[in-house]
């Protein structure tokens, strides 16, 4: 496998192991793709749309759509397999790029949106689940083998993030060096979305069984049961596969939230505004942007380095976080550093006099800082999805989880595009702060999952 088992730290596992691990990341390395213009596509809406708010509510629509065709997408495909779901995914993120090439209006691009919100609900439930499926059909359950899917977790993490940070500088040096235009990235990405599409379906075969799957015809007349026992079955049967874990997807959703909205759209604004030779206060507003600019490169430069340190640290996850005990203890000490504090430690550093590169040095810094934690923790995030999902509903959960995170966005996108249009952009970040206390204390007061091994 060209030396990629010694790279994902996989050398010594099993034949079988080894082949889910490759085609696992072979999958994850084709979501990459976005990543080439991840780092300045909210700016390229913005220029065209020429307002925070409108841009905020176009991309609340979109997840509109997405949260309403989850769940029941993921228990389709708890039905009839992982890799259809996957390949519609690719299919919509290749018409997406394709349609940005001509897309001038905003009716054009919430159209767009909304098939992003497709291609969200898609694959929520597909090639994920197909892993951690086939990951439990082939290695036992107990705590040694959970340590290992942290480690494998953060290998696999590591190389995807070496591709994440070269999609993410060649995306701004293409821009800004080669003088490309955007709509001629966005075709570059479509025709390798289209390729990952074909590639999905080769790949990803649903070889092991899942249990649920096996029905057991009644060979003798039983007397069905009454409706009240029905009721009552079913409503426990939801008790079990949702409710007892939307806390924990409730507090990964907010969190992320406040992430994603940072690194997509304040961050790339902080570094615009401060790198501009225009002499305007953090709170001023850009619609017009220059994409040859020197703030794209340093943009594209700044989260690429931040990309492959955070895939580094990923690499050692299961070594640093080997002593914690509970995962979700561990998570929550980590993310109020990482979370609420990160977010307050910027707002400070943005309202003190400094000098404008000053400042963007320490933003940069800390942002840093935040994403060798997060990668060093990485594993245990995972450890405990697979703890608190279960193989027979895992598609169905983890579409319930980007349900529950496509809500939190509609929100939170709407509200933090309104704040920043009528306030500015401390006024998004001060929302931030507040929102990553708020999953922060979630996940301290829910308990922690029943370990469940054979």
């Amino acid at each position: 496998m060209f030396y990629v088992d010694t790279l994902l730290g996989i050398k010594s596992y099993p034949q079988e192991l080894k082949i889910l691990i490759f085609k696992f990341f072979s999958l994850e390395l084709i979501i990459t793709v976005i990543y080439l213009s991840n780092t300045w596509i909210s700016l390229y809406y913005i220029s065209i749309l020429g307002s925070y708010a409108l841009f905020g509510t176009i991309v609340a629509i979109g997840t509109i759509i997405g949260f309403t065709l989850d769940l029941p997408l993921g228990i389709l495909t708890d039905r009839f397999g992982q890799r259809g779901a996957f390949c519609g995914a690719l299919l919509c993120l290749t018409i997406y790029y394709m349609g940005l090439i001509i897309a001038t209006t905003p009716f054009q691009l919430l159209c767009l949106e909304i098939l992003v919100g497709i291609y969200s609900a898609l694959l929520s439930g597909s090639y994920l689940a197909w892993f951690f499926n086939s990951w439990a059909y082939l290695v036992e359950k107990n705590e040694r083998n959970d340590k290992l899917l942290r480690s494998t977790m953060g290998n696999v993490n590591f190389i995807k993030m070496i591709f994440v940070s070269s999609f993410t500088i060649l995306g701004g040096f293409l821009l800004f060096q080669a003088h490309l235009p955007p709509q001629l990235i966005f075709l570059i990405q479509g025709i390798i979305s289209s390729i990952g599409f074909m590639f999905g379906f080769i790949i990803m075969v649903n070889k092991y069984p899942i249990y649920r799957n096996i029905k057991h015809k009644m060979t003798t007349r039983e007397k069905k049961p009454p409706i009240r026992s029905i009721i009552r079955r079913k409503g426990g049967k939801i008790q079990n596969q949702y409710l007892r874990i939307s806390p924990y997807f409730i507090s990964f959703g907010v969190l992320r939230f406040t992430s994603l909205s940072f690194s997509t759209v304040i961050f790339p604004l902080i570094i615009y505004i401060l790198l501009s030779s225009e002499s305007k206060s953090i709170n001023s507003s850009y619609f017009n942007i220059d994409f040859t600019s020197m703030a794209i490169l340093v943009l594209s430069l700044v989260n690429s380095i931040t990309d492959f340190t955070y895939g580094i640290s990923s690499r050692f996850t299961g070594k640093f976080t080997r002593s914690i005990k509970s995962p979700r203890k561990g998570l929550a000490m980590i993310y109020t550093l990482n979370f609420p504090l990160a977010w307050l430690s910027i707002l400070f550093v943005l309202i003190i006099q400094l000098d404008a590169i000053l400042k963007l040095q320490i933003v940069i810094l800390l942002f840093l800082g935040r994403l060798i934690i997060s990668g060093l923790t990485s594993g245990l995030h995972w450890q405990l999805y697979y703890s608190i999902t279960s193989s027979e509903n895992r598609s169905s959960q983890e579409s319930y989880q980007n349900t529950l995170n496509l809500l939190i966005y509609t929100f939170g996108f709407s509200i933090l595009g309104q704040i920043m249009e009528r306030k500015g952009l401390l006024e998004g970040l001060l929302l931030l702060f507040i929102l990553g206390l708020f999953g922060v204390l979630i996940l301290v007061k829910v308990k922690d999952p029943e370990p469940n091994y054979d």
